[in-house]
Order: C-alpha cells, then structure tokens, then sequence
C-alpha cells in the first residue's frame, strides 16, 4: 500500500483577503514558516500529488490552516476537492491552529484585525469529504474517526486538540479515550492491521524539544504509546513540530512502535512523505516542490525556504545579544516560549554576546580550551555554528557524532560554561540536550526504511 502524508500546511489565504501594510510585512518576515507563500507552496504540492497516478491515499495531519481564518479554511476545502474530484482519498484531521481564537487579517486601512474563525461543527461540515463522512465509526465531540485503507488495514484517524489552541491541553478527553480504546480493539479483533495520524508527537522529536516543549506533545503519550504499541499499532504519522524526524518506543512486552514527525509543507525543509507498506516493512521517502508560482529571488524553492528560516535564527541570535525583547517575541516561532526566556534571560544574554561575537579560536582562547578546538573549526562563527545545528535538528539527520571536529570543538566550549546553566536551570539534564542536537543516532529522519516488528501478545 502506498499514500502520501502532509502536515501543517499553515495555508493562509493573502491573495483573497488582500493581505497588505507593515504589520502584514511584519508577520510574513518574522515567522518561521513562509506565510506569504503558503498559497504557491500548496498549489504545487497538489500539483506534485497529481502527477503520482499510482498513489491515491493522502494524510493531512493538522494545523491545516495559519490560525483558524474561516476563509483560508473554505479556501482550502476547494483545493483539496482537486485531488478529490481526481480520485485521491484524502484523510484529514485538524490541529490546534484551526481552531484559533484569534484569526488575523491585515490591511493598510485596519491593519491587523480580527477576522472570522469556525466552530468545530463548521470543521466537520468544511472537511467532512476528506475521511469523516466515509468513516466506519467516528467520535463526533472530536472529529475523529476510523476508515478503511484496504480490506485488512484501518486508519484510526485522531483529533487532540482538545477545544481550540488557548485550552493548553493537546490530548484524548475520557470518553474519547475509551471510544479510541473500543476501535482499537474492533481493529484487532477484525485482524486488521491499524495506522493512526494524529497531530501532536507521541515521541519527541529531539531531547531538545522534550526538553523545553514537553506540554507541546500529545497529552499523557506516555501511556499513550504503550497503549497503542500492545494494541498492535506499529506507525504513528504526526506533525506540530515542524521537525523532520523518525522515532521508535519499545514497551515492556516488546512491541515498538514508530512515530513518523513530519514538518511543516510551508517551513524549511518543507517535506512532502511518501511511503509504502508491505507485511515486513515501510519504506519512508522525502520529496519536496520544485517551482511553485512565486518570486523566489533567483533561488531554488529549497534554497528560498532554507533562507527564510535561517533568517529568523540569525535575527534571534542577534536580538539575544542586543534587543531582549525582541528576541523573546521571535523565539516564541521556535518553541522557545518566554515564561521560560525570562527564566533563563542572564544566560540568553550571556550566550548572545559569546555567539554574535565569537569564533570558535576566540571562544577557545576565552575559555581557557583551545588546545581541544579542532583547527579547520579555529574560524567558524559561533552563531554561524548554532544556526546549522538549529537546521540539522529541523530539517532532520543530525550528523555531528562524537569524535568528529564539530561535536568535540564544541562540546569542549559548551563543558565550560555547563556549570553556569546547571545552577541556572537546577540540573545537569540540560547536557544530554546539547549532545542530541549535535547528534542523532537513530534512524534516518527523510529517507528510511523501518522493519515491521513482530507482534507480542
């Protein structure tokens, strides 16, 4: 069986709602994702998954829309008709983001302004063709539900958002649990083999994430991936993150379970996955768009999209040393929220200053370590440095495994300053933080191929 899987398309509708002034040039330049050209990004996208006459099944995983705009959402259901009316079976969850509280439009006479937003109700009726109203059972307070892939595979197809994206939990309410719990057992008993999407990661991405964005995976996914795993589940799609990433969990019994974590379409590295699944394994494929119908400054679209993000880090790194407030605003786009910024502030100066400022010869020298930085890495920036490990552990496959001159340069620079974040944060946890996003030792995150397991009763 071979489908396809996109996730936080983020599609804002510009074009339409006439999106115009400096604080629409604002919000376009400093997010993370590349708003202006969601519209161009996904026409392309579902030009790509046209042109595959061979591979009808599609997930969408969430965060369908930037935040909750009811136009951007009619907008969308009428690009994804494209691939329905052309015979594709789409299969489509929301996320937090599409049921926003504040959807925003902008305009040189308003500027920024409220706009309209949907209900869940209106969700449901908007993208009920893609997987709902075919289901085999579905949990309606949450616009889950339960499709059949073939004859022996089910999709078990699962909304987390809880109410909306200000309720702060991202998880199974009770009777939806139990319901979850009711398909899977339906699924096993049938002896069907069961795939579940679901926006928030059961697994996370990076010890960085877990780290400083545990309350942004899926409620209680501790119980939850064993749960799946001793129900037979074996391949969990994912998004939210918008980081590239493969991740497996082994229960007490012994049965794994893979979480696929796929970025965002319309953010560096921008992926569209592609696989296929036969009894003993499932071959994982990244592609991306080549041209979409957007100035791209004489860049290709990876290049453009690489340039966007980079963009953003280098503006951080830059306001962490010079302007705190702002840095505080931006990083938010990276996980970083500013109850935690304001905790860590003397550090993140700190750090800025070192970063904007310092080679890793100079940082050697400074910190009384330079017998331990290799000599090809004596003229690398720092910040230049921390903006390529930020993209590794985005865009997937962090490469620096110890022994190498990256991971010991810098891990030589980082042992010296360990001791003011240990007392700053309380703990050591921090170090295995920095080491896993140096280095991932897993599986490959684009491109893989990840062995069915044998299930244990």
């Amino acid at each position: 069986m071979k489908f396809y899987q996109i996730t936080d398309l983020h599609f804002y509708p510009a074009r339409v709602m006439k999106a115009e002034g400096e604080q629409w040039e604002y919000r376009a330049t400093y997010d993370q994702k590349c708003l202006a050209e969601s519209e161009a990004i996904l026409d392309a996208t579902i030009e790509l998954l046209l042109s595959d006459k061979e591979t009808e099944i599609i997930f969408i995983t969430g965060d369908n829309v930037c935040d909750g705009e009811r136009i951007g959402h009619l907008e969308l259901q009428q690009k994804l008709n494209k691939l329905k009316d052309a015979g594709k079976r789409l299969f489509l969850i929301t996320g937090t983001h599409d049921l926003h509280p504040c959807p925003l439009g902008y305009s040189l006479a308003e500027g920024e302004h409220r706009v309209e937003g949907c209900t869940r109700d209106e969700l449901i009726e908007i993208y009920g063709d893609f997987g709902y109203n075919d289901a085999i059972a579905v949990h309606k307070d949450t616009f889950s539900y339960v499709a059949k892939l073939d004859e022996h595979t089910r999709l078990l197809a699962l909304n987390d958002d809880g109410i909306g994206f200000e309720d702060g939990f991202h998880g199974y309410f009770e009777d939806q649990l139990n319901w979850i719990k009711e398909q899977l057992e339906a699924g096993k008993t049938a002896g069907d083999r069961m795939l579940v999407i679901n926006h928030h990661p059961l697994l996370a991405p990076s010890p960085f994430y877990e780290y400083y964005s545990k309350d942004q995976m899926l409620g209680n996914c501790d119980y939850i991936r064993e749960l799946f795993a001793d129900y037979g589940v074996q391949f969990v799609f994912t998004g939210h993150t918008h980081m590239q990433n493969i991740n497996y969990f082994d229960t007490e019994k012994g049965n794994r379970i893979y979480d696929i974590n796929t970025a965002s379409l319309i953010g560096y590295p921008s992926p569209i996955r592609k696989f296929e699944l036969t009894d003993t394994e499932l071959t994982v494929k990244t592609l991306h768009i080549e041209k979409p119908d957007y100035d791209l400054k004489s860049m290709s679209y990876m290049e453009y999209s690489k340039y966007h993000f980079n963009y953003m880090l280098k503006d951080i790194i830059h306001s962490a040393a010079h302007d705190f407030e702002h840095f505080v605003k931006v990083a938010e786009g990276f996980s970083l929220h500013e109850e935690q910024a304001r905790k860590l502030k003397p550090f993140i100066l700190l750090l800025g200053k070192v970063l904007d400022k310092l080679t890793f010869k100079k940082a050697g020298k400074l910190l009384m370590c330079k017998s331990k930085i290799a000599p090809r890495m004596y003229n690398v920036r720092l910040a230049d440095f921390v903006i390529t490990l930020v993209s590794n552990m985005y865009g997937g496959d962090e490469p620096y495994a110890p022994g190498t001159a990256e991971y010991d340069s810098f891990m030589a620079i980082y042992e010296r300053i360990a001791p003011i974040l240990h007392k700053a944060l309380g703990g050591d946890e921090i170090d295995d933080v920095i080491k896993g996003v140096l280095y991932d030792d897993g599986f490959p995150d684009s491109d893989a191929v990840l062995p069915v397991m044998p299930y244990i009763e």
